[in-house]
């Protein structure tokens, strides 16, 4: 019975696009010779956590595909021996969970610039709420003034002890230091 797998991996990431696309090539041969792939998402290039082989980017590629629950095995251990790949992961895919595309710069940039050009939006300020009374007419309330957790203030600190802290009975040993 086929299971449902998704392949990441990452690749130098200062290689240019036709030696990258050679690559990517590559590995979909091997995952292809003992499964069937569903989707390829390629992340693009994007800074690793930590160097990997003295290099600080990589190239991010998600391969979804069905297979036997022995392919994986092969998979793994032709990725291990292959040069080109820094790092791989091979999990079983749980739902119908997809990535999106890493968009392409282009398209980041503009959402970048149209950020910038509209103007960032009021902090929400307290409305009024409004009531109607029997005869109809409108009627303004405002609400209380409520603290940071939502919760209205209290009165007075004594209020606040009164409330729900009993007094600790003092204790004798302690008045002896």
């Amino acid at each position: 019975m086929a299971k449902k797998y998704e392949l990441l991996y990452v690749l130098n990431g200062t290689l240019s696009s036709d030696e990258l696309r050679a690559q990517i090539n590559r590995v979909s041969a091997i995952v292809e010779a003992s499964a069937e792939i569903v989707q390829v998402t390629e992340w693009g290039r994007r800074r690793l956590a930590y160097e990997i082989q003295d290099l600080r980017e990589g190239y991010y590629v998600i391969v979804h595909f069905n297979a036997e629950p022995d392919a994986p095995r092969e998979i793994e251990r032709l990725l291990r021996i292959a040069d080109y790949v820094l790092r791989y992961l091979i999990v079983v895919a749980e739902g119908s969970f997809m990535p999106v595309a890493r968009r392409l710069a282009e398209e980041e940039e503009e959402l970048e610039e149209e950020k910038e050009t509209t103007p960032d939006e009021l902090p929400d300020e307290t409305v009024a709420e409004e009531t109607v009374t029997e005869e109809g007419e409108p009627e303004q309330t405002v609400p209380e003034e409520e603290g940071a957790a939502g919760l209205p203030e209290p009165e007075s600190l004594e209020e606040t002890q009164s409330e729900g802290v009993d007094e600790m009975p003092e204790d004798p040993e302690r008045n002896e230091e």
